[in-house]
């Protein structure tokens, strides 16, 4: 049995990793081989589009995109934490499906002068149905 861990990066999905992989003969069905912990990271945004938040004189240098959800600094810590606890590790490219299902919708709204949550968004068409869908097809 495959059990993939969404990893974010933070504390709440790094401590989930840490115990399925330190408790895994708990997690194993009656007759079943021991169980195999992958991390999977969603690539929600392609990082080169948005090179700062920072204005010049706030020290921004290219590239850094500091504070925000879903950076490349969030990949690296969850990339280190798998690395630590020795689980396969991968990185799921959904940015063209975020674009379409979470910023397109957002952009429009706020046009329109509503206050759209992106998050809420993400959280209903990425996170709790193409991520989970992408985890049942790798057999998790």
């Amino acid at each position: 049995m495959t059990i993939a861990v969404a990893m974010s990066g933070g504390v709440d999905s790094s401590t989930a990793a840490a115990l399925l992989v330190e408790n895994n003969p708990e997690i194993v069905a009656a007759g079943e081989q021991p169980s195999k912990v992958i991390g999977l990271t969603m690539q929600l945004w392609n990082q080169r589009r948005l090179p700062t938040l920072l204005g010049p004189d706030d020290g921004a240098t290219a590239g850094h995109s500091g504070g925000r959800c879903c950076s490349l600094d969030d990949v690296y810590d969850a990339r280190r934490v798998a690395d630590f606890l020795r689980i396969p590790y991968y990185v799921v490219n959904f940015q063209d499906r975020f674009e379409r299902d979470v910023v397109g919708p957002f952009v429009e709204g706020y046009l329109a002068g509503e206050t759209p949550i992106p998050c809420s968004l993400c959280n209903t068409e990425i996170k709790f149905e193409q991520f989970v869908q992408t985890a049942r097809e790798i057999g998790a």
